[in-house]
């Protein structure tokens, strides 16, 4: 594919620096970009536009001293990623169901849809318009399926969840397997029945590897537009708010419940039965032991506000030089002790 760099700014609704004429064939990130290629710059990164080879380059602000083409945006991630899907569309599936495919008594399914080999759709199960279902996928009795979602192979959802329009579950997800829970009587653990659910609302993403477990009773639920990286656990009962992001290796034990625009960093632990706000971000492999207010930014373990950690963290690489000062210091306190005595 060749677009010139007029009609990629067109196509992103943005405002061209320099030669709008230059020709582009692919995309590429910015250390790798030939003059060819296309690539964006936000944050750090822009200062090393004037050393970039690419045709050319999507930036927020117009950089000075560059002699490449510039396609100035409110927002370029956004504009790549655009560009992106022009460069590299997805590949087309087949709108069939696979003859290998086993379907169960009294399914619904919808117009447009695709069913790879060697999926199983249980009784009663409902799959919506448009609804695209890789190989290997397992979907349980009295689920539903909202119309545009993808399921991709490997992905299971159990018995009675529900997800809405527009759901991705990549490879091996799960959904509704079950919940954590026992009942501990004399050293021995019995488990407690989960009988309730899973609802993942409309636009929830789940990476590959992620579970999601079933509640005991009532539901565990995401809601819209949040964002699940691969390898996330979220125990029974758990609420998750719209718009929230849980980055890989998060941990979530049951029965808490979570705010909107909330950002779990990579590797971020919650203790169980709390209650997270609004607008709370915690960076990587926070620690969360109890209930958190609206609008903050937390970290450590156990957690404490950014800055109060900043302090903390700092502290510790000097803890060795405090220590021997802290003995040298009791030696001198000894001996001017020891001096006061003898007089």
């Amino acid at each position: 594919m060749q677009k010139t760099v007029k009609e990629l700014a067109q196509l992103v609704q943005g405002t061209v620096c320099g030669n709008g004429e230059v020709v582009i064939e692919e995309t590429r990130g910015l250390e790798q970009a030939s003059p060819n290629a296309i690539t964006f710059a936000i944050g750090d990164y822009v200062e090393y536009v004037s050393q970039c080879k690419a045709g050319a380059v999507i930036v927020e602000k117009e950089v000075p001293n560059v002699s490449i083409p510039q396609i100035i945006v409110d927002n370029a991630k956004v504009a790549f990623a655009q560009i992106l899907e022009l460069f590299h569309p997805p590949v087309v599936v087949p709108r069939t169901i696979h003859e290998t495919a086993i379907i169960g008594e009294n399914v619904t399914i919808g117009k447009n849809v695709a069913i790879g080999a060697y999926c199983v759709i249980n009784d009663n199960a409902v799959i919506g318009d448009n609804v695209t279902i890789h190989p290997y996928v397992y979907i349980g009795h009295n689920t539903r399926i909202g119309e545009d979602s993808a399921i991709y192979a490997g992905a299971i959802v159990h018995e009675n969840c529900s997800l809405g329009k527009r759901v991705v579950l990549r490879a091996k997800a799960v959904i509704g397997g079950e919940g954590f829970g026992f009942a501990t009587e004399n050293g021995v653990h019995t488990h407690i029945p989960q009988v309730g659910n899973v609802v993942l609302e409309d636009d929830v993403e789940v990476g590959s590897c992620s579970c999601i477990d079933n509640a005991t009773m009532g539901s565990t639920l995401v809601r819209r537009g949040t964002k699940i990286d691969n390898l996330v656990h979220l125990g029974h009962n758990v609420e998750i708010g719209e718009d929230c992001f849980l980055i890989a290796q998060v941990g979530i034990a049951g029965s808490t419940k979570c705010g909107n625009h909330v950002i779990f960093a990579g590797q971020t632990g919650c203790t169980g039965h709390i209650t997270i706000g609004d607008n709370v971000t915690f960076a990587g492999k926070t620690g969360i032991v109890g209930n958190v207010p609206s609008n903050g930014l937390y970290a450590g373990y156990p957690m404490r506000p950014h800055k109060e950690w900043l302090k903390l963290s700092a502290y510790e690489s000097r803890l060795p030089d405090m220590a021997k000062t802290i003995k040298q210091l009791q030696k001198e306190v000894e001996a001017l002790k020891a001096q006061l005595k003898e007089r």
